[in-house]
């Protein structure tokens, strides 16, 4: 597989050299919007606003113009395109042995500004996403800071891994399970972890107390075949979220229970089998949860 970086720090100085707003948005359709506009247009309507994605997903808008240099500054003093090309290379070279396997050539990585006003102030002021249809992911940051640079690297690793696990079981909004969502993070987090250090891992692992894991733990035990993408989505991302996003809250759930589940049943798989990550992304979940011993 081959590593398309994108260079969206260059599209961005290229924004703030535009001085005319009318152009300036022009561009910014072409650069950012319309790659991802097959996946804005699921979520967001552009019918009568041509931003309305970049909105939905908060990222910084063409009259952004200020925020947009400063942060842009910010990210290039932390060379985070660099690291984000070198995360990207490094994580594809990983599955090289596997590429009978994996159902495309090149995988595309972008890096954005995000604004803090639109952000989900949960995150730690940056997060990351996968395109559905086509094999490109994002990261993208808000409030660059120590904590968040040093897990970019993850943050690409997690991301690309997605876009593996996805094609080898496609996601479905009907027959998804909580078992299925809980071994897709798991699985990215823990391939983030064999390249960069368990130091390194996510706060949405990391951030718990024994009395919330075993919550945590007892709750998506007992939900694991549970379906139906809102109510999933509760297990994963917990009961504020679930509030904040307009499902249903499970009763209980810590906010991220599901991300921190998932990536301790792939390392208790991964204990117990001797496989390694790579070989266990291609295997059902089904079998790695039963596999981890995690609920015995």
């Amino acid at each position: 597989m081959q590593s398309n970086w994108i260079p969206t720090n260059e599209y961005y100085h290229r924004l703030l050299a535009e001085p005319d707003a009318d152009k300036r948005q022009q561009l910014y359709l072409e650069l950012f919007v319309n790659p991802w506009q097959q996946m804005m247009s699921m979520m967001a309507n552009a019918e009568s606003d041509s931003l309305a994605g970049a909105r939905a997903w908060g990222w910084l808008l063409p009259d952004q113009v200020e925020q947009t240099a400063v942060l842009l500054a910010k990210m290039e003093a932390a060379h985070a395109w660099e690291m984000g090309c070198d995360a990207l290379e490094t994580a594809l070279a990983r599955f090289a042995p596997y590429a009978a396997q994996i159902p495309f050539e090149t995988v595309s990585g972008w890096l954005l500004l995000a604004d803090a006003a639109r952000s989900n102030p949960l995150e730690r002021g940056y997060t990351g996403a996968t395109h559905w249809m086509q094999p490109q992911f994002l990261g993208q940051f808000w409030e660059p800071n120590e904590y968040n640079l040093l897990r970019l690297g993850g943050l690409i690793a997690h991301e690309m891994h997605h876009l593996i696990r996805l094609r080898a079981f496609p996601w479905d909004m009907q027959h998804t399970s909580v078992a299925d969502y809980i071994i897709i993070e798991g699985t990215a987090e823990a391939f983030a972890a064999s390249l960069f250090g368990e130091d390194k891992v996510g706060y949405y692992v990391t951030d718990f107390n024994e009395a919330e894991l075993e919550t945590a733990r007892r709750l998506v035990g007992e939900g694991l075949n549970a379906t139906g993408f809102n109510l999933i989505r509760s297990y994963i991302f917990g009961d504020a979220l679930a509030e904040r996003s307009g499902f249903a809250p499970l009763g209980g759930m810590p906010t991220y229970g599901g991300y921190a589940i998932g990536y301790r049943v792939v390392q208790a798989f991964l204990e117990r089998s001797g496989c390694s990550i790579e070989e266990t992304t291609f295997l059902p979940a089904v079998e790695i949860v039963q596999g981890s011993g995690y609920f015995d």
